[in-house]
């Protein structure tokens, strides 16, 4: 019988060590850099030091940080580096999905390292837990207004699934259908998930927990994303489903939630809203890939990931 191979958790940084920030998708808006400057300082008053991939500022092409194979060599060589022991995205927007033919998912599970990011670099974090079979982290993109203001708590998030292998416990959530369940988390942007199916690097959601959140798209276009995944047999043996804050998503009052509930009733399973996680006022830093189990509206984390 053919052994699955399962994710490894890649070794975490120490407070002193050196984290990349890259910039896989958009470019940084004029006036923005501010943000960069200010998300590399909070990086350093963690205590480590920072090192910049060249397109952060210093390229533009189209509305993307410089051309694909650059991004992506930019990329890779994060991933080779040394000294670099964990890699964060400066801004998600889109265009990261463009780099994954010129990656080298031997070199990345040969240097695992710890990714962190979310929105569009959603199609990353599935990529190397998919392809490269290396655990990768759902939180913020550094030179965002987000992650400027999000305080301690997103601060403290962060440096601690970077350096702790501690799960990060229990998270109670809004209970929208009732029921207990366990699998290993998977999942992200929902309006970025959904443009990887069809294409080889899309998600295997059998027997998963799956983690889904978005901003400002209306609950019809939440329906219709959700229903393209239901129609494409996605959703089939998926074991709950957890939604993210989903800010500027629900402009009818309650209206979101009856939708969710309506595209998921033939799906089994818990599902819970409001995980803090993503777009929104709060964006914990969380692995994906690892075991979690949803009882009476509370998500816990049960490890961190397993070695082959």
């Amino acid at each position: 019988m053919k052994r699955l191979r399962l994710p490894i958790m890649p070794p975490l940084p120490l407070p002193g060590d050196c984290v990349g920030v890259v910039a896989p998708a958009s470019h940084l808006a004029r006036g923005n850099e501010e943000y960069l400057e200010q998300g590399l300082g909070l990086l350093r008053a963690m205590g480590f030091e920072v090192r910049c991939s060249p397109s952060l500022l210093k390229r533009k092409h189209l509305y993307l940080a410089g051309k694909d194979q650059e991004r992506a060599e930019e990329l890779m060589a994060m991933f080779l580096d040394p000294e670099v022991k964990a890699i964060l995205c400066s801004r998600g927007g889109y265009g990261a999905q463009r780099l994954i033919p010129y990656l080298d998912p031997g070199v990345i599970r040969s240097h695992p390292k710890p990714l962190v990011g979310c929105s569009d670099i959603t199609v990353l974090l599935i990529y190397l837990l998919q392809q490269c079979f290396v655990i990768p982290f759902h939180g913020p993109n550094v030179a965002t207004s987000q992650f400027i203001q999000g305080g301690e708590e997103m601060a403290l998030a962060l440096k601690k699934a970077l350096t702790s292998a501690e799960p990060i416990g229990e998270i109670t959530c809004t209970c929208l259908r009732s029921g207990e369940t366990q699998g290993e988390i998977i999942g992200g942007c929902l309006s970025s998930l959904v443009t990887t199916v069809g294409t080889p690097y899309e998600p295997d959601l059998q027997g998963k927990v799956l983690f889904v959140e978005d901003v400002n798209e209306p609950p019809y276009k939440i329906d219709r994303m959700l229903t393209h995944l239901k129609s494409a047999g996605k959703l089939a043996g998926v074991k709950g489903v957890v939604f993210g804050q989903m800010p500027g998503c629900d402009t009818d009052n309650g209206l979101l939630r009856e939708v969710i509930l309506d595209a998921l009733g033939a799906i089994e399973g818990p599902i819970l809203f409001g995980f803090p996680s993503g777009h929104g006022p709060r964006n914990l830093t969380i692995p994906l890939g690892v075991p979690v189990q949803i009882q009476k509206g509370v998500i816990s984390f049960q490890g961190e990931g397993r070695a082959d």
